[in-house]
């Protein structure tokens, strides 16, 4: 140890840091007063004295003189008027800051607070001044808290300040705490009541080190005399319930400022005891159902209190990176201080009897100051041409005629209807219901609405014709089922990829009908569902996997391979998460995903396709982060930090309790097979549907790999490129397939309870045309 080293140890064995917060007041012309500032004065060589009382004096004298300019010699005149004889050093009154060793000379208390508030004058008339005096504030929380309080304090708002936070002072606080570096560690409490103490000695403060807790929450509230106003900015949302709860019931009008977008919350229980807390955001939520949680579980309970349609973008985009990249939400200091005196001034006025009313205030400068003119936010999921209603057949789409000997039957309509509606039932991707039915001349078509179905991740549609396979897939069974014999044909007319199949029916067998091998798997059909539910992990079961093998295999050319293994699924979870953070920071993928979103089950009603969010068996922490992600301008924030590495978190969940993940595969990749590849996607669905075995559709990559490969990356951004040829590296070593493969579905395995919500389908007249 050097020699500085042990001279600093032997300091910091010596001198302990103080929690005293209370600065000791001595009254020269009171005896017992000045011999106790004598012995300071002789024990502390290191007392730093501060005396200034001229200055106060002279200052005092002119703002009671304001009509005239004084010279100097008359303002001397004049103090020595005021003096009376008293000496100078005696006059007021002696103030010891113990914490800093500073002794300062100050006018005695009513003419202190006369002067410190006399440019308050008229903004605060001298009456309301008075009224001010007599109110309690309590301030729970002291990182905006501390900011409310030194401004209350400030312009001496409140005769007394009840102040309270169970936490120490850290360097990560002093972005927004407007403190010394010398006070770190100290409790937060006694840093803000020794800043308060340095502006006004005289004002009341009480200090709850321990914070507002459900055992002392009525003494704080209560104790030396009911608060008149509590001001809210505590961290804990189980105490912010509870301090509601009680000052309800104390009728005592809770303030809350959330730094963010200048938003200033009122509830004013005084005038409305049975006022809802929170303004009924949180409902009937208990203090205790929230007690303990982590920073990122409370994410979906700080969206109900603030409103997350009211949030602003980098706020928004903040809490995708919470226990991420960063460890909380964050609170600048402009907005700490922009609220804080927004509290303060609201606080002020309540107290005085203004006509303050309950509801939330906005005081937003981006918006006011440097947001354009009429400017609207993005709106996701807007309508486009999925919303369009009724099946725009066009005459190009007529269907090729029967050869007149073919022998086909003409179908009812409840035969019809009953057929359509069974192709319809089929999966789609994000659940587009990319199709169009026509029935002429004892034919039915099937046609591709690419409308519906074209998006940046679908490359050259190749997704909606796996639907439409699919589509067909049940139709056969159907058909069966209704004691006929079907006769498919994928694109029958050479150059058109709108047309993608024609169905001919008959009462007996003919030559190129479908074969019954599947007919028993048609009684699955309306079962058949996505199921997202979380489960734990099982093996999946050898009679399961030959039955899906076989299922899939039954398509001439179709493979089925499983990833079963720990290891396996571990990185193929991983390889997913990345996936799901390139099309969620992708401006066209993002927008293409949010069409497919329906926000509430009244427009998952109203449209019938798309995916009502439900349905992805959200916890209440990843459909809150969801919803966040819904705004393009948020993403677009994370996409600029570098971050989103919550966005790869809900694909690792996923998989966690995945029994294998399954790639349907065909060698080659027309269109003619993908449409093959649906119909043994639907195969092995309808299998699985049977043995109880919950699918989920995890598509993103092998559709992203095709634009990548097929499409040399076009429309995707050089970044997404570049982590796509990474992720292509790792996938290619999990799954046997090379450039030409056509990669059906990738999908998820498991044993999961049935799913909260089924998606909805379009009626049938919307989709069917007969002529």
């Amino acid at each position: 140890m050097t020699r500085w080293q042990q001279l600093l140890s032997e300091h910091q064995e010596r001198y302990t840091e103080s929690t005293e917060w209370r600065p000791r007041l001595f009254r020269p012309t009171r005896e017992a007063d000045a011999e106790q500032l004598g012995r300071l004065l002789r024990d502390d060589a290191r007392l730093q004295i501060c005396d200034a009382i001229d200055r106060q004096l002279a200052d005092l004298v002119k703002t009671r003189h304001p009509r005239r300019t004084l010279g100097e010699p008359e303002i001397a005149r004049l103090v020595e008027e005021h003096l009376a004889g008293v000496p100078r050093q005696a006059y007021g009154a002696w103030v010891h800051y113990p914490w800093s060793r500073r002794l300062v000379h100050l006018l005695d208390e009513a003419e202190f607070v006369e002067l410190r508030t006399n440019r308050n004058r008229y903004k605060i008339s001298p009456e309301e001044q008075e009224t001010l005096a007599r109110r309690r504030f309590g301030v729970v929380g002291l990182s905006v808290g501390q900011s409310v309080a030194l401004t209350v304090a400030l312009e001496r708002s409140a005769g007394e300040l009840r102040i309270a936070d169970f936490d120490h002072l850290e360097l990560s606080n002093m972005n927004r705490i407007r403190t010394g570096v010398h006070n770190l560690d100290v409790p937060k409490v006694v840093a803000t009541a020794r800043e308060i103490a340095e502006l006004d000695p005289f004002l009341e403060v009480k200090c709850f080190a321990e914070g507002v807790t459900p055992d002392n929450i009525d003494r704080f509230l209560l104790e030396g005399g009911k608060l008149d106003i509590v001001v809210d900015e505590c961290d804990s949302l189980d105490i912010k319930l509870e301090l509601r709860l009680r000052a309800r019931a104390h009728r005592i009008p809770v303030l809350m400022d959330t730094s963010d977008r200048g938003l200033i919350d009122v509830e004013r229980f005084d005038l409305e005891p049975d006022r809802p807390i929170l303004h009924g955001l949180v409902g009937d939520l208990r203090p205790e159902r929230i007690r303990g949680l982590s920073t990122e579980d409370k994410v979906p309970y700080v969206m109900q209190i603030i409103g997350q349609d009211t949030l602003s973008t980098r706020f928004s985009a903040s809490l995708l990176e919470v226990q991420q990249t960063v460890s909380t939400w964050p609170q600048l200091g402009s907005a700490v201080v922009h609220g804080g005196a927004a509290a303060a001034d609201t606080a002020r006025r309540l107290a005085l009897g203004e006509p303050v009313r309950s509801g939330r205030y906005y005081v937003d400068l981006e918006q006011i100051i440097s947001g354009p003119e009429g400017a609207e936010g993005a709106e996701a999921g807007a309508p486009g041409a999925s919303e369009a209603r009724g099946p725009a057949i066009a005459p190009a789409s007529r269907l090729p005629p029967l050869d007149g000997a073919t022998g086909a039957v003409a179908l009812d309509r409840e035969r019809l209807r009953r057929l359509v509606e069974a192709g319809i039932a089929a999966p789609s991707g994000g659940n587009c219901q990319p199709w169009r039915w026509v029935y002429e001349g004892r034919r039915l078509g099937l046609l591709h609405d690419r409308a519906r179905s074209e998006s940046l991740a679908d490359y050259q549609g190749a997704g909606g014709v796996v639907a439409l396979g699919a589509a067909a897939e049940n139709v056969v069974l159907a058909a069966h089922r209704e004691g006929l014999h079907v006769r498919v044909s994928p694109f029958p007319r050479d150059g058109d990829e709108e047309l993608a199949a024609t169905f001919d029916f008959f009462g007996a067998p003919v030559s190129g009908a479908e074969d019954h091998a599947m007919d028993p798997l048609a009684d699955a059909i309306g079962l058949r569902c996505t199921n997202r539910r979380t489960s734990q992990r099982a093996e999946l079961a050898d009679e399961h996997r030959a039955a899906l093998a076989a299922a899939v295999r039954s398509i001439p050319g179709a493979d089925l391979q499983l990833l079963e293994s720990p290891a396996a699924l571990e990185e193929i979870a991983a390889l997913l998460g990345v996936g799901d953070r390139i099309r969620l920071l992708a401006q066209r993928t993002h927008a293409d995903l949010m069409k497919e979103i329906r926000w509430t089950e009244a427009e998952a009603e109203a449209r019938r396709d798309g995916i009502f969010v439900g349905s992805f068996e959200f916890s209440p922490v990843d459909l809150a982060g969801f919803r966040i992600c819904r705004d393009w301008r948020t993403m677009e924030l994370v996409q600029r930090w570098g971050g989103g590495g919550a966005l790869e978190k809900s694909a690792r969940k996923a998989i966690a309790g995945a029994m294998a993940v399954g790639l349907i595969t065909l060698p080659r990749a027309g269109l003619a097979d993908y449409f093959q590849g649906g119909r043994a996607v639907e195969r092995a669905w309808l299998t699985a549907t049977q043995r109880g075995i919950a699918v989920y559709p995890m598509a993103t990559l092998p559709y992203l790999f095709a634009r990548l490969i097929r499409g040399h990356g076009e429309g995707m951004d050089p970044e997404s490129v570049e982590v796509a040829r990474a992720l292509r590296e790792r996938y290619v070593r999990l799954f046997d397939v090379t450039d030409a493969t056509a990669e059906i579905l990738l999908f998820r395995l498991s044993l999961a309870g049935p799913p909260s919500t089924r998606s909805l389908r379009r009626p049938l007249e919307d989709v069917l045309v007969v002529r």
